[in-house]
């Protein structure tokens, strides 16, 4: 008389592997996710105050200037060309009559000299916004380094003496952070999907491992 118990041969368990892999494919993409988060969201904040190009200028009096500009923020709807005064200067209405007379141009050039973008500005074009005297309003354009040429045609002589600043600033609005709001959003949703996917597969892997659990089938009847 003799017995020989049948045992089903241990298969992979492929559930518990793909889980597994959708677990570890949903951590990988919301690390990847958040840190392009944080990134977007540090970009926004820094563009606010940015000033992508900047230098002390005379526009008393005709002349040219040639200086740096580098572009950062290619999502902006607008850039304004400002002028600044001095700290000791409070802006006013009145401060626009100081560019009485005043007429120039503003080309942004590339490496190669050709013109990407340019803007006139004068007493016409110029106006209060955010506690900012504004001379002209530029069109958004790719990231990079480029050259700005400034040209005062007619000096506004009510400038002379004047500390003055020439600088640029992006117009944002706020859209230009939801790149940052969408990627945080999918953020919390990928890690929700990793932590419920690892409830589901990691107790069965601390258990059975990467085989199924061995099942043993009915023992036949013996015979003489």
């Amino acid at each position: 008389m003799s017995t020989e118990p049948l045992h089903r041969s241990q298969k992979p368990a492929v559930g518990r592997s793909i889980g597994l892999a959708v677990a570890i494919a949903g951590l990988c993409t919301s690390i990847w996710l958040g840190r392009e988060a944080l990134r977007m969201n540090a970009d926004f904040h820094r563009w606010i105050v940015d000033r992508p190009m900047q230098t002390e200028i005379n526009l008393s009096q005709p002349g040219e200037s040639v200086v740096p500009f580098r572009q950062t923020c290619s999502s902006s709807h607008g850039e304004s060309l400002c002028l600044s005064l001095g700290p000791d200067h409070d802006l006013s209405e009145d401060s626009l009559n100081l560019l009485e007379e005043l007429s120039g141009t503003l080309v942004i050039s590339d490496s190669n000299g050709v013109e990407v973008t340019s803007a006139i500005f004068s007493k016409a074009t110029a106006w209060l916004w955010n506690g900012q005297l504004v001379l002209a309003d530029l069109d958004t354009f790719q990231r990079g380094d480029f050259v700005a040429t400034i040209r005062v045609e007619s000096g506004a002589p009510a400038l002379a003496g004047k500390q003055q600043t020439l600088y640029a600033r992006y117009q944002l609005c706020g859209l230009e952070q939801m790149p940052a709001v969408v990627a945080g959003g999918l953020t919390v949703v990928s890690l929700f999907v990793t932590a419920a996917t690892a409830c589901f597969v990691v107790p069965g892997l601390y258990r059975y491992g990467f085989r199924q659990w061995p099942q043993s089938e009915e023992t036949p009847e013996t015979t003489d």
